[in-house]
């Protein structure tokens, strides 16, 4: 059964996902299948790798087993988890492909109303704004815009410039704010083509355990002009942008920690605060723990602008 494409949350989360539901005019139509007891036609507000958020229209009992016939033409057994109508979860037996449900769904549309739905997903990003960089968390995003929440004051009409991993900043503008929440809308849309490729990276992404060990002293530890900063910035490779954590820096040498791991000999640029951008190569990668060497020493004056840079504001 193939149903019309209305605006269900995809979620990456992996967990099933019980908080309360939304409005029926922003979910998709579905179907659940009981066996003896019937069909329920149902609402999926949300769906996660673990299961979907319904409001069904009949009554349910907790732990019923059931077929459930998605939007976009999918099918997945699980069962019922909780017994009110308005809010209850369905838990798939096996794990869904939500990013393939989403590009189900896309496939569905026609080519002039392909929108993709918003996604819910918690990544870590850089958010430029008024001469500063601040780390944020992503809480949903679409093709126009991204939900976040920051502990940066940002003010509604601001510009602003965000990142997240593997892909080029992405201008905006702040729509709205609220405790410690913000939304910003792009000041160009992303396309599904370029979102869909990376939104499966991010779902497939599954990080490692880091290995319990000694990290050998960092090399900057006894440089004369080393610099202590601990600030958000950026590194790029090719085309992507990734988010880091700028640790310390002399003239010479920068340690910082990233998420994505870069091995050495790698070729980076790394923005710097007040300078803009400068080369850098891969020495020594120890998990999130880098340190590269300048391909061009920093000068004088661009150390000066670090080293006010590093003053507490």
């Amino acid at each position: 059964m193939t149903l019309p494409a209305r605006s269900a949350i995809f979620s990456l989360s992996g967990e099933l996902d019980s908080s309360p539901v939304g409005a029926i005019e922003d979910a998709a139509p579905a179907r659940l299948l009981l066996g003896s007891a019937g069909e329920r036609h149902c609402f999926v507000h949300r769906i996660t790798a673990a299961g979907a958020t319904l409001t069904v229209s009949g009554p349910v009992s907790n732990g019923d087993q059931a077929t459930i016939e998605l939007p976009f033409g999918l099918t997945a057994d699980g069962s019922i988890v909780g017994d009110d109508p308005a809010a209850i979860a369905f838990r798939f037996d096996e794990p869904l492909d939500v990013v393939g449900a989403l590009a189900r769904c896309l496939a569905a549309l026609p080519a002039e109303r392909r929108q993709m739905p918003r996604i819910e997903l918690r990544q870590r990003l850089c958010v430029r704004h008024a001469g500063q960089v601040d780390f944020a968390w992503t809480r949903n995003l679409s093709p126009a815009g991204i939900g976040i929440e920051t502990r940066a004051l940002l003010a509604v009409g601001a510009e602003v410039e965000v990142t997240l991993d593997g892909l080029r900043p992405i201008q905006g503008e702040v729509r709205w704010t609220e405790k410690g929440q913000a939304g910003i809308a792009f000041a160009e849309e992303l396309g599904w083509q370029l979102l869909m490729p990376w939104l499966r990276k991010v779902a497939s992404h599954r990080p490692r355990p880091v290995a319990v060990r000694e990290l050998s002293p960092s090399p900057l530890g006894a440089v004369r002009d080393a610099l202590r900063l601990d600030i958000a910035t950026h590194v790029r490779s090719g085309v992507n942008w990734w988010n880091a954590q700028l640790n310390t820096l002399s003239s010479t040498l920068v340690e910082f920690e990233s998420a994505t791991e870069f091995a050495p000999l790698s070729s980076l640029w790394l923005s710097l605060p007040g300078i803009g951008g400068w080369p850098i190569r891969v020495i020594e990668c120890h998990g999130a723990r880098h340190v590269a060497e300048f391909r061009l020493p920093l000068r004088p004056h661009d150390m000066a602008k670090l080293t006010e840079a590093a003053r507490p504001r």
